[in-house]
């Protein structure tokens, strides 16, 4: 039983070492992770800022946010007010989003942006229509 394989750390065979992390195991990212998958979709998004209407295309979507191209950058912790139709369906959802991150893709600003104040109703059909677009991803992809 004396030949049984020791729980040794095989990485200090290596030629080089790689320098300890400082911040040891707590999590390392600094900003809000996600909780939901997102899906590839591109559909417009209606960008309502007073008396103006802009239209905005998504590159993803998921049940409590989405990833809007913009013309125009914006400081994070923007709420703006949105309106879109739920993919699948004719229905229409007006809520706010809340801009985590703001960065600049080419000639356009790409917004991580997280749902606030949604109904619950929303949130319900939303859910529905990611799990059906979920379930039809995974069935072309396969």
């Amino acid at each position: 039983m004396e030949d049984r394989r020791q729980n040794k750390d095989r990485r200090d065979d290596l030629q080089f070492k790689l320098p300890n992390d400082p911040r040891g195991k707590k999590d390392r990212r600094q900003h809000e992770r996600r909780t939901k998958e997102r899906i590839p979709v591109k559909m417009w998004v209606r960008n309502i800022e007073g008396d103006a209407d802009y239209f905005q295309q998504t590159a993803n979507l998921s049940t409590n946010g989405m990833y809007i191209l913009s013309p125009n950058p914006y400081e994070t912790g923007t709420i703006i007010d949105i309106e879109f139709q739920v993919p699948g369906t004719d229905y229409i959802i007006k809520c706010g989003a809340e801009v985590l991150k703001c960065s600049e893709e080419d000639q356009v600003f790409g917004l991580s942006a997280k749902f606030v104040n949604m109904s619950e109703t929303d949130t319900k059909i939303i859910t529905k229509a990611m799990d059906e677009l979920i379930s039809e991803s995974w069935y072309i992809s396969d």
